[in-house]
C-alpha cells in the first residue's frame, strides 16, 4: 500500500485537483435523510394509486426498469421481491399479503421486507445515491457503498420519473441526487479503469494485484465474494482481504487526503 498510495495515488489525485470528494458526507450533496423519506412516502403513494390510473404509464416503466436490474442479479431472492411487488401493487386484481405468502412460500412478514426492499431500490433508480439511506462513515465505506450499489446507480431510470415527484421539495432532492449520482459514478468508472491499468501493467505489475483488478470487476458486477472465490480457487477471506484492499486504495485515489 506504501508504494501505491505515494506514488500512483498521489498522482492520480493531482491530475484531478478540484474534483475530489472532500468526504464521505459529500457523496449524497445537501440533500437530507428526512427529504429521502418524503420522496419514498410519495413513490409508495404513487404506487398504491397506480389501480387508480395515476401516472400509469411511468409506473409501468419504472417497474420495467427494475425488472431488467433484477433479471441480471445474483441475490436469489430477488425475482421473489420483484413478484411480491407486483402481485400487491401492480395486478389488476389486488392480492392480499397472506395470499402472496402463499405463492412464494414465505411468511407473511417476508412480503412486507420484500415489497419494502423493491420500494427503497426503486427509490435509488429514481434519485440516486441519496436513496440509500445515513452517509457512509468513512471513505473506505463510501467507497464499498459505491462498488456494492455500482449496478443498481448505473441503471438510473430516465428523466420521466420526475413527474412522480410534483411537490417542490421532493422534486429538487430527486433532481440533486441524480446530478450527484452520474458525477460520482462518472468519478468511480475513471478511477476503477486507472486502477485496473496500474494493477495490470506489463512491467511493473504482480499476480496479487492483478487479482485485485478482477476481483474488483467481478464485485462491480454484483458477483457474491463466494462465486469469486471459487473461480479463483482461492478461500473467501483472501477474496474479503482483496476487496477491502480495494476499497482502502481508491478512497485513496478519490477523496482528498487533508486531515489524515
Amino acid at each position: 500500500m506504501t508504494y501505491f498510495y505515494d506514488y500512483f495515488a498521489r498522482q492520480y489525485r493531482e491530475g484531478r485537483s478540484g474534483s475530489l470528494l472532500p468526504a464521505p458526507a459529500a457523496i449524497f450533496g445537501n440533500i437530507e435523510p428526512e427529504d429521502v423519506g418524503s420522496c419514498r412516502r410519495v413513490l409508495k403513494k404513487a404506487y398504491a394509486n397506480y389501480r387508480l390510473g395515476s401516472n400509469a404509464e411511468e409506473l409501468r416503466r419504472l417497474i420495467g426498469e427494475y425488472r431488467e436490474y433484477v433479471s441480471c442479479c445474483h441475490d436469489g431472492q430477488a425475482r421473489d421481491r420483484y413478484n411480491a411487488f407486483v402481485y400487491q401493487y401492480m395486478l389488476e386484481v389486488p392480492v392480499g399479503s397472506r395470499a402472496i405468502a402463499a405463492k412464494l412460500g414465505v411468511v407473511k412478514e417476508t412480503v412486507f421486507n420484500y415489497v419494502n426492499r423493491c420500494l427503497d431500490e426503486m427509490l435509488v433508480l429514481c434519485m440516486g445515491m441519496p436513496a440509500v439511506g445515513q452517509p457512509p462513515e468513512d471513505r473506505e465505506a463510501a467507497i464499498r457503498m459505491l462498488v456494492d450499489g455500482s449496478r443498481l446507480f448505473s441503471s438510473m431510470a430516465g428523466d420521466y420519473v420526475l413527474c412522480l415527484f410534483p411537490g417542490k421539495r421532493e422534486r429538487a432532492a430527486v433532481e440533486q441526487g441524480r446530478r450527484a449520482t452520474i458525477r460520482i459514478i462518472k468519478q468511480l468508472a475513471e478511477a476503477v479503469g486507472a486502477y485496473s491499468e496500474y494493477c495490470n501493467d506489463g512491467y511493473s505489475s504482480i499476480d496479487t494485484d492483478i487479482r485485485k483488478a478482477g476481483i474488483l470487476q467481478k464485485c462491480i458486477a454484483g458477483i457474491p465474494p463466494a462465486a469469486i472465490a471459487e473461480e479463483y480457487g482461492c478461500c473467501q477471506s483472501t477474496v474479503y482481504a482483496d476487496i477491502r484492499e480495494n476499497e482502502r486504495r481508491l478512497a485513496a485515489m478519490m477523496f482528498e487526503m487533508r486531515g489524515r
